[in-house]
This record gives structure tokens, sequence and C-alpha cells, in this order.
């Protein structure tokens, strides 16, 4: 029976430009989703986020950024089971918390 999952996943290696600042270099995220198992749930969190076309804009940005996605890497930060109260009563965002990466500049 599937289980209620709160997956964290951690972007790097996107380059995204902020104008007067450094570029972005990664994200953060949080995805819900129904999965049998902790890697079910991985595999599905992270092929939701795929499909979202804010992460493809992403991928886009640095493509033309860069001149390559090929250092593009999402994976696992952490991931919880959740109960089916807090399932539906507690709130989640599917935004990116972005962040600079100040270990690339050269």
């Amino acid at each position: 029976m599937p289980r209620r999952f709160q997956v964290t996943l951690h972007g790097t290696g996107f380059s995204v430009p902020v104008e007067g600042d450094k570029p972005i270099r990664g994200f953060f995220t949080i995805r819900r989703v129904f999965a049998n198992s902790p890697e079910a749930a991985e595999r599905s969190a992270i092929a939701a986020l795929e499909r979202e076309e804010r992460f493809r804009g992403l991928l886009e940005t640095t493509e033309r950024e860069l001149g390559s996605r090929d250092g593009c890497k999402v994976r696992l930060e952490s991931i919880g089971e959740l109960s089916w109260l807090r399932w539906h009563f507690s709130r989640s965002s599917p935004s990116f918390i972005f962040f600079q990466d100040d270990e690339n500049d050269g």
C-alpha cells in the first residue's frame, strides 16, 4: 500500500543570472509523493520535478549561460514519511529556494 512521503531535493550546477549579483548555482525544493518505499518516493519526486516547466526553464537558462547542462544534477537531500494528518493539514510549497555557490567562483 502506498505511503506518503515528503522529499527534499537538492539541485546543483545550474547557472541563472541575477541582476547585480552572482548567478544562482542551485536550489532546494520539496515534493510530496505517494510511493511504496523511500527509493520509489525519491524516483517519483525527481521525475515529477523534471516534468515541471520551471525546472526545464532552469535547464535551458543554464545551457544558454554555460553552453551545456551536463553539470546539472538533482539529488536527494532528505526524505520522511508523513502521517495522514500532516499530509492533509500541513502546507508544502513546490517553490524553489535558490542559492549562490561561492566555492565555484574562480
